[in-house]
């Protein structure tokens, strides 16, 4: 059967139209293909990059934490330090108070106690004023036996004392007291002998004359009392002198 030739060029173009389309069809499908597998790879390498920033922000976090933890501690620690360097200078402040409180106290002792005695102003050591004092207070409470031990022990402790005067003419009034004449009268002539221009010079010579009216030693006695009177006419112990001499005559 033959076709006409109208029928036969559709015939042939629709042919060729179908078969166009067919393979228009099949490129399509492949190049889906391809877009969707690129796009399944884009996919893949967005979530492995994606994972590697998680694990790398995990790790940075981790190592922000490990670090925050690792300043909170040098803190602690540093707060610890602080601490114990201000107990340190609390402890230092209060010894040094003690310190200098002792120092002062320490310093006070050893400088000199001002006094007047005898009408003699005298500048001495705290340690030999205590002593002094010590046996000035038995004296006055009348223990002439512990005075004269106080006193005898000052002597030999502090030989070139400026109370030496003092000290001495108190051991020979103690040594009088409790009836030891002689080694009183010794005692006061030396205090005469060795400070003859002190104040207290008159006053141990009338305790030595006074050793000898007791030893019964009359004429060294009197011969004492006019030693008053001629080395010491204006002194109080002159005027006794004189009043012994009348009533030995």
């Amino acid at each position: 059967m033959h076709l006409k030739p109208k029928f036969a060029t559709l015939a042939v173009a629709f042919g060729l139209s179908a078969a166009s389309m067919n393979a228009f069809a099949i490129f399509d499908d492949n190049e889906a293909r391809r877009a969707i597998i690129e796009l399944r790879q884009q996919i893949q390498t967005l979530e492995q990059r994606i994972g590697r920033l998680e694990s790398t922000s995990q790790q940075g976090q981790l190592t922000l934490a490990q670090q925050v933890t690792d300043k909170d501690r040098e803190i602690a620690r540093l707060r610890g330090d602080l601490e114990v360097a201000n107990n340190n200078i609390r402890k230092l402040q209060e010894d040094s108070k003690v310190l200098y409180a002792s120092l002062e106290a320490r310093i006070k002792q050893l400088e000199p106690k001002k006094l007047e005695l005898d009408g003699q102003e005298l500048a001495v050591p705290q340690e030999q004023f205590a002593d002094y004092q010590a046996g000035l207070d038995h004296f006055k409470a009348g223990n002439y036996q512990q005075a004269a031990s106080q006193f005898q022990s000052f002597i030999n402790k502090y030989p070139k004392s400026s109370l030496d005067p003092q000290v001495r003419y108190f051991l020979g009034s103690a040594q009088f007291a409790q009836g030891d004449y002689k080694s009183a009268l010794i005692t006061q002539r030396d205090l005469a002998k060795e400070y003859p221009e002190h104040p207290r010079a008159p006053d141990a010579l009338l305790s030595m004359a006074s050793a000898q009216l007791e030893l019964k030693a009359i004429p060294n006695a009197k011969k004492t009392l006019g030693e008053i009177v001629s080395k010491y006419p204006g002194s109080a112990a002159a005027g006794s002198a004189k009043t012994r001499l009348d009533a030995l005559k």
